[in-house]
């Protein structure tokens, strides 16, 4: 008696889901469900596919647009690129002067300026010669003597004096055999006394017999006690035979 009762129950819902009043539903009978498709949806969806087939004709359109404009400016920038390259060959075609067109011109001065530079280092390479160096030492026959005086420092005083004449002595001889000005008129020195801590000392330089620009700037002596001067400025001051700088008295003759 339940199972009848259960069975009429589901047809009267049946029946009542299959109500014609109902405008927006659609009834599929099959084994006894009861279903239904909103009708909106189906519109909605109609109108999606119609619009998608629009939307890839436009793009299509567009890109063909695109490959035209871009066709286009390379012809465009090709045409100017032959435009300039036949204005430039004409111009270089052009007589200048003596029938001679402006690109040879051109080869013709590039070739000058390359010829000269060439013909400029050679010349420089052969004559590379400083008349100054080339002297004779033997027709430096004129005398020219300095006389002069320093102080010891105390530490450098020893009780062997002639070996501290001889060390002076070769000091003296290896700073002005060094001088770039001075070397080749200098002959010799000599370390004349050597008293407490004051030793007393004698330049000897040759000239040639045309001296008189020599004796008034190179072998001055100004010239000559500043070369001296600068090396014992340049001593170290812990040198076992340190020599005090503003002691230095030197004088013609």
């Amino acid at each position: 008696m339940s199972v009848v009762l259960e069975l009429e129950s589901l047809k009267a819902a049946c029946d009542n889901n299959n109500d014609p009043g109902d405008q927006g539903n659609e009834v599929i009978p099959g084994n006894g469900s009861c279903t239904y498709h909103i009708g909106s949806g189906t519109d909605e969806v109609s109108n999606l596919l119609s619009t998608t087939p629009q939307a890839t004709e436009n793009n299509g359109m567009q890109h063909e647009v695109d490959g035209v404009d871009a066709y286009t400016d390379s012809q465009t920038e090709t045409s100017k690129w032959r435009r300039e390259l036949l204005s430039l060959k004409t111009e270089l075609n052009e007589v200048v002067v003596w029938n001679l067109k402006l690109w040879m011109v051109i080869l013709l001065v590039v070739f000058t300026i390359a010829l000269v530079i060439g013909i400029s280092l050679i010349v420089c390479a052969v004559i590379d010669d400083d008349g100054d160096e080339n002297y004779d030492k033997s027709s430096f026959v004129v005398k020219r003597f300095f006389r002069g005086n320093f102080t010891l420092d105390n530490s450098s005083f020893t009780s062997d004096r002639e070996m501290l004449q001889v060390h002076y002595a070769s000091e003296l001889t290896e700073v002005y055999s060094s001088s770039p000005a001075l070397e080749r008129y200098f002959s010799n020195v000599t370390i004349n006394h050597l008293q407490d801590t004051t030793a007393q000392f004698t330049l000897q330089f040759m000239m040639p017999s045309d001296h008189e620009e020599l004796v008034r700037y190179t072998l001055s002596l100004k010239m000559v006690r500043n070369v001296l001067f600068q090396h014992l400025n340049d001593q170290d001051t812990g040198d076992p035979f340190y020599i005090i700088p503003t002691s230095l008295r030197m004088e013609v003759g």
